[in-house]
């Protein structure tokens, strides 16, 4: 992420995995020098916040995400079809959308996966990626 937006004008905190609910700040296996293992069924909060200690002022992304191998992945989609597809069709707006490509282990949870307005107002625009 901070090769992406790592000028420091943006003034990034990145929180990219802590746990979700109880855990939310108390376990966070995302540090710097962390051997934990992410793991097949972790639920975590992937944050993006910009902050620029100046009187510009942005939006930023809170999104939670779960991880599942292609066993867990098939276990969802045969016992809770329509959030299975509900799932896919947040993958595809990242994808086709936004142009962000995920590991099939990577299910988004949220209902605005990744999505960041530029401007708090302009609801109808987001941030994408582009590939040259």
């Amino acid at each position: 992420m901070h090769d992406r937006i790592g000028d420091p004008f943006f003034g990034v905190s990145l929180n990219p995995g802590h746990l979700v609910h109880i855990d939310e700040w108390m376990h966070s296996p995302v540090f710097s020098g962390s051997d934990i293992k992410l793991q097949s069924g972790m639920a975590l909060q992937v944050d993006i916040i910009p902050a620029t200690g100046t009187s510009y002022f942005t939006t930023n992304i809170e999104d939670g995400i779960a991880l599942a191998d292609e066993s867990l992945r098939e276990e969802i989609a045969a016992r809770y079809p329509e959030a299975w597809r509900r799932i896919e069709a947040r993958r595809a707006f990242m994808r086709d959308v936004l142009g962000i490509r995920l590991k099939p282990e990577v299910l988004p949870f949220s209902n605005i996966p990744a999505f960041l307005p530029p401007f708090w107002l302009s609801r109808n625009s987001a941030m994408a990626v582009t590939r040259r």
